[in-house]
């Protein structure tokens, strides 16, 4: 295939920001983790079995819950008209980062918190062990919280496909035309067609639970905390023996990771096996009742709300005595310091800003000058860049950034965030830009219409939804980066979410409420204008 100047410059831009880096941070990542003196100092590190228990219980017990939470409302209400409805819950939970929901939900628990006011009253805060609790409870529940929006979307989104749809409808009417019940076609039909094709999305989310950092760091556990908090305060030290140490944990938490994934989709395909048997019976009248998915919606919507207003109070409460339900006194100092110290603030927009902007048109360059057959391959790198515990990509990154001279220079840090933000951009517009209907482009080339002109006239217009969604998601992604954040600015850059874990561990409350609602209210401002810019010029 001969390469014309458009694929040239396309292919070696995007492997100049993207693949050649996350290939040589994994390379560079690879040599350090074999250092075989670094795994001796891990192995016989006092905390490593606790924390790597605490690690995958977190992680898969997280993911559990919001499979369930997911399996649970999608039953309840698909083919209804709730199930339109559910888009209000769907964007008001994406659009909460993890770590500010996490923020809110911890001064929501806490002792002190307005639950324990309410609940529990008295003159003093109870004696609770809620935010940090030894089991992880806490850190299970807000990642249970967070990810259960985020599979109903990827669910939505296979449903809504054409054919999916209309083969998923053919066996539903099959189902119940031979007198199975709405709970037995779901059981016995629609879940067994269904989860194998969400296997992606679900083992990127028992993944980042299992290795989330930022989530930890605020709400989870300490003694001992778990396995990334460890493998993250090692990368950060400065000692070469202890760095060496967190390159070998994060490598063996990928290694647990991959072998348990392994393990569980034998064990799955055994368990599928043996229920053959229930996958064939006869007619069942088991029902769904409609109550569970809608209790356990409007507890979900409840909780989402409730995060939002402790963020809003604790940022401007001066003054908040226990067990007063209302701040004794309201301020705008917190905000005025933010304002004021605008440094992290304004970093954070302009990275934001330059990754969604650089991946977009990459991702576009891509799409518009390579063959769909090629695409396989840059689909393979994102899923592993995104299904690779962060601290393996970042870490590796780092390394090789080192050595370049990188860290703690502007370059370093957008490099840091472009290897996320261009992944989740490609895998969202990939699907919408390989369906545009070619013969659009076989007439306008007749009328002997540009390319450029085709695209901007025509092609832009009709793809404006899904180039606005993808542009607002990479922007999103960008501001939420904390591990890659910190490490590639090496002690010289500040941005939102390092500036919002700092102060987590600190003691001004209001603060922290204002980097949290900050980190909320960005992200949600450019999908709403996204969803109002992507809305058609003709009724």
């Amino acid at each position: 295939m001969r390469l014309r100047l458009p694929q040239i410059a396309g292919s070696g831009l995007l492997a100049g920001l993207w693949a050649l880096p996350l290939a040589g941070s994994l390379a560079a990542f690879a040599w350090t983790a074999g250092d075989f003196a670094a795994w001796i100092n891990l192995l016989h590190h006092p905390q490593l079995p606790k924390a790597l228990m605490l690690s995958l219980w977190t992680g898969t017990a997280g993911l559990l819950l919001a499979l369930g939470c997911t399996v649970l409302i999608t039953m309840g209400f698909h083919g209804s008209k709730q199930w339109r409805r559910l888009q209000v819950f769907l964007a008001a939970g994406l659009a909460i980062p993890h770590l500010a929901f996490t923020i809110g939900a911890g001064f929501l628990i806490m002792p002190s918190g307005l639950l324990a006011r309410v609940i529990a009253g008295g003159s003093l805060p109870p004696q609770w062990v809620t935010t940090q609790d030894p089991a992880g409870l806490s850190l299970m529940a807000c990642l249970a919280l967070k990810e259960t929006p985020f599979l109903l979307a990827m669910l939505w989104s296979f449903l809504a496909r054409g054919d999916v749809a209309q083969m998923l409808n053919g066996h539903w009417r099959s189902a119940r035309s031979l007198g199975h019940g709405t709970a037995s076609v779901w059981l016995r039909v629609l879940l067994p067609q269904i989860l194998p094709r969400l296997l992606w999305p679900i083992a990127i989310v028992w993944i980042y639970g299992a290795t989330v950092v930022d989530m930890a760091l605020v709400i989870g556990p300490t003694q001992p905390p778990p396995l990334a908090v460890i493998i993250w305060a090692d990368l950060n030290n400065a000692d070469a023996a202890i760095n060496a140490r967190g390159a070998a944990g994060a490598a063996l938490l990928t290694l647990v990771l991959a072998a348990l994934g392994l393990l569980g989709l034998l064990v799955a395909r055994g368990v599928r096996k043996s229920l053959t048997g229930f996958f064939t019976q006869g007619p069942s009248l088991l029902t769904i009742s409609k109550l569970p998915a809608k209790l356990l919606s409007a507890l979900l919507l409840i909780v989402y709300a409730l995060v939002a207003v402790m963020l809003i109070l604790m940022s401007l409460a001066g003054h908040w005595p226990y067990p007063q339900l209302w701040p004794a006194t309201l301020r705008l100092d917190a905000w005025q310091h933010l304002l004021i110290g605008h440094a992290p603030l304004l970093l954070s927009l302009a990275l934001a800003l330059a990754t969604a902007t650089a991946a977009l048109a990459l991702a576009v360059l891509w799409f518009e000058t390579m063959p769909a057959k090629l695409d396989r391959i840059l689909t393979i790198s994102a899923i592993a860049s995104l299904g690779l515990p962060a601290l393996v990509v970042a870490g590796g990154l780092y390394r090789l950034l080192l050595g370049l001279g990188l860290t703690g220079t502007l370059a370093g840090l957008l490099l840091g965030h472009f290897n996320a933000v261009f992944a989740y951009v490609f895998i969202v517009l990939k699907g919408p830009y390989r369906a545009f209907d070619p013969r659009f482009r076989s007439v306008a080339h007749g009328l002997n219409t540009g390319h450029l002109r085709f695209w901007l006239a025509l092609k832009a217009p009709l793809l404006k939804a899904p180039l606005l969604m993808a542009a607002a998601i990479g922007f999103s992604v960008s501001m939420v980066q904390f591990v890659p954040a910190q490490l590639m600015a090496a002690g010289r850059f500040s941005t939102l979410p390092m500036e919002a874990v700092t102060l987590a561990s600190g003691g001004n409350r209001a603060l922290t409420a204002a980097y949290a609602l900050v980190l909320t209210l960005l992200p949600a401002g450019v999908f709403l204008s996204a969803h109002w810019l992507a809305r058609p010029r003709w009724n």
